[in-house]
């Protein structure tokens, strides 16, 4: 697993860590953490649901999400510590859109496009809040799907991470 995602995910964990004895995150917990985030990813209650909903990600057999440079690209890239935070979010994000699918389709199968596009939406609300803040790799995701081109970028990533997977090169959360 890269390094930046394994750090990422050791900054969201150790804030559950309490959560982690009072048992496994339930359906109806992580789709209402989905809606706080959905909401406004700036809210105070925005950090608390983003480790429900990471929690339940790496926890639960009801979905499957498959992280790497290519579904998390700012993750990957040398950020200000002034936006560590926001992409951090995103991140978080990312899994809700993502899981939410997952979990409205039925199936546990790793659904890019719609975890880049809850990013996209949540990026489009820390501008509000921070009119400056611009980056490269969200704006990249927005370019393409005004282009049309991200839905089967998804779907080829997606493709490529689960023969991976099946291979033993996947990386699982």
């Amino acid at each position: 697993m890269n390094r930046p995602i394994v750090a990422l995910l050791l900054v969201l964990a150790p804030a559950a860590a309490p959560a982690l004895r009072a048992g496994p995150v339930s359906r109806p917990e992580v789709l209402a953490a989905i809606a706080v985030l959905e909401k406004d990813i700036t809210a105070p209650g925005a950090p608390a649901a983003a480790e429900t909903v990471a929690r339940f990600g790496r926890e639960s057999d009801d979905v499957l999400l498959l992280v790497g440079a290519e579904t998390l690209p700012w993750v990957q890239a040398d950020a200000p510590p002034a936006e560590k935070e926001v992409r951090t979010r995103l991140v978080a994000v990312y899994f809700a859109g993502d899981i939410k699918s997952q979990l409205q389709q039925g199936v546990a199968r790793d659904d890019p496009y719609r975890g880049w596009l809850a990013a996209i939406r949540a990026y489009g609300q820390f501008q509000q809040q921070q009119p400056g803040l611009v980056i490269p790799e969200i704006e990249e995701l927005i370019r393409k799907e005004r282009a049309g081109t991200l839905k089967a970028e998804a779907e080829a990533i997606r493709r490529e991470q689960e023969d991976g997977q099946q291979s033993g090169s996947g990386h699982l959360i």
